[in-house]
């Protein structure tokens, strides 16, 4: 019984998968229909009405392929819920936009298929920030804030935390665990939201997108991963992002001690 269970959930996983690859479809085919809008507006002689018809029936067919995807992803529970939720119902009204915006073109009533157009790229751009939160956390967005150097942070290529920590330090025993549990799933070698990674004390000092440096040895009060950890739940900026539990008292309490001490790695 455990081995169907386990069976089903991977199963469920790789169809749920398949969203992240099938998204980037309806958000083309939406901005390529756009584009046609626009060169009827500005060449009223030449007609892609046709193209762009079908255009939004193979956008509205790989919506809703990307929305069931996304619905088989969302049950796995490894996403933050409030923004998760918010997310689904975009991806559905996304669908269902796509859907309309077909058939009023197929109708031939101009007016109702351009407001059709405009209701689904409007809701394509709301649902793909939505998703983006969602895999690269709530600083996604912030673009316009770069990191102290002015050029983007480049990924520390490490062999690993285990390696490089002495194994009767304090490192290793009370700050590598709680690293390993709650930080580098989303800031490890695999995948580091908001280009901030803690695989490495290199790539930990450099800090992230956000420009504001994760850990400042010896000084825990300017560290943002300690101002992080220490955030209600409730706040879009609290960590570990989404549903990982958070850190104890005694953890935050020995983050702040090792900070303070150099933050050395061994």
């Amino acid at each position: 019984m455990n081995l169907l269970m386990s069976m089903d959930a991977i199963l469920l996983e790789r169809l749920g998968s398949m969203h992240l690859v099938l998204l980037h479809l309806p958000i083309g085919f939406v901005v390529a229909a756009a584009m046609l809008e626009l060169s009827k507006w500005w060449r009223p002689l030449v007609d892609g009405t046709i193209y762009q018809r079908r255009l939004l029936a193979m956008n509205a067919m790989a919506s809703l392929s990307t929305a069931g995807a996304g619905l088989v992803l969302a049950s796995t529970g490894k996403y933050p819920a409030e923004t998760l939720e918010w997310h689904r119902w975009a991806g559905v009204v996304c669908a269902g936009l796509a859907a309309a915006a077909w058939l009023a073109q197929v109708r031939g009533r101009a007016v109702v298929a351009r407001a059709a157009l405009a209701a689904l790229l409007a809701a394509t751009l709301v649902t793909g920030h939505l998703g983006a939160t969602l895999t690269h956390g709530p600083e996604v967005v912030n673009f316009w804030i770069s990191a102290r150097s002015g050029d983007p942070v480049k990924p520390v290529q490490s062999p690993g935390i285990a390696s490089r920590a002495d194994s009767s330090g304090v490192f290793e025993k009370e700050i590598l665990p709680v690293l390993d549990r709650s930080c580098i799933e989303c800031h490890g070698p695999d995948k580091a939201k908001g280009r901030l990674r803690l695989d490495s004390r290199a790539a930990a000092l450099a800090g992230g997108r956000s420009g504001r440096l994760a850990i400042v040895p010896e000084k825990p009060e300017e560290s943002e991963l300690l101002r992080r950890v220490r955030l209600p739940r409730e706040d879009d900026e609290a960590m570990p992002f989404g549903d990982y539990p958070s850190l104890s008292v005694e953890e935050i309490a020995s983050v702040e001690k090792w900070i303070a001490a150099g933050a050395t790695w061994r």
